[in-house]
């Protein structure tokens, strides 16, 4: 299946960059994908391209200030306004539900992305019909140093837009690997930040997953890589320990890392084939069937 590039026009007539990948047949339901906090839709091309076969339309956009969604007079990875960041989630989830009338519509977030994807569900049940939920970042595999945690807040009322550099924060390991080159090469990846976008999201929306995944009543898929060192494997399970539905899975893959066998990065090298990433397809395409 081919990739659609195209935008949505946002109410403030900004235009928001997505792809999508048509559904092979007739449209069964609908997938919105939200991506991690560095990486764009292109993260979701090996999923949207499988999950389109199995009768899914699939969505992937880039959120104000990412990806080719770059505000103007700001650089990628900063947002000026956070709660017109917010707003932009009710109009695209309105714009592809007036697409698909009577369709279901799952929201499938990949790491920041699940913070995003859970604080939207528990804030607006009735546009949701259920949750993909990868590599949860409820339990970080590092930790910022005292001084950007006490400073970070300050800077984000007098220096909003001063840009801070997180992932040099990230793990030894992580910075050591091919995955860090590949995203790190990419020019539509984001390796610096908004202070004010960086304290806004993290306040916000990462601060309280754990309370809003406590809101969810509807259906729920939670999928975690046993070696994931970004979102550690603890957290799949506090987040599925919290969630009201009964119809909740938590499905582990063993040997996958934050990017799932690369089945969930924008460009995806040698190192796995797609035979294991299709495991990661096939989970979540049979979840949707049931």
């Amino acid at each position: 299946m081919e990739t659609v590039e195209e935008r949505f026009e946002m109410t403030d007539n900004f235009g928001l960059f997505y792809r999508k990948w048509n559904a092979a047949n007739q449209a069964e339901r609908v997938i919105l994908c939200f991506h991690g906090i560095e990486a764009h839709s292109g993260a979701f091309s090996f999923m949207g391209k499988q999950l389109s076969e199995a009768n899914t339309m699939v969505y992937a956009f880039d959120r104000r200030g990412f990806g080719k969604s770059v505000e103007p007079g700001l650089p990628r990875g900063d947002t000026s306004n956070f709660g017109r960041h917010l707003a932009d989630l009710k109009e695209v989830v309105d714009a592809v539900r007036a697409q698909y009338p009577g369709k279901k519509l799952f929201l499938f977030g990949h790491s920041l992305g699940c913070a995003y994807a859970l604080w939207f569900a528990a804030n607006y049940p009735e546009s949701v019909d259920g949750l993909i939920l990868a590599a949860t970042p409820v339990v970080p595999g590092f930790k910022l140093p005292t001084r950007e945690v006490v400073g970070l807040p300050f800077e984000s009322v007098f220096e909003p837009h001063r840009m801070f550099d997180l992932l040099d924060d990230w793990p030894q390991a992580f910075k050591e690997s091919e995955e860090y080159r590949l995203l790190t090469q990419d020019e539509l990846c984001t390796k610096v930040f908004g202070v004010g976008w960086l304290v806004n999201v993290q306040t916000k929306l990462v601060n309280k997953m754990l309370g809003n995944a406590s809101k969810i009543h509807k259906p729920t898929l939670v999928l975690q890589g046993n070696v994931d060192i970004i979102a550690c494997p603890e957290g799949a399970t506090q987040v599925m320990n919290r969630l009201k539905t009964e119809d909740k899975t938590l499905k582990t893959f063993e040997g996958a890392d934050h990017w799932f066998f690369h089945a969930l990065i924008p460009t995806a090298s040698n190192r796995y084939s797609d035979e294991q990433r299709m495991t990661v397809s096939k989970v979540v395409s049979d979840w949707l069937a049931r």
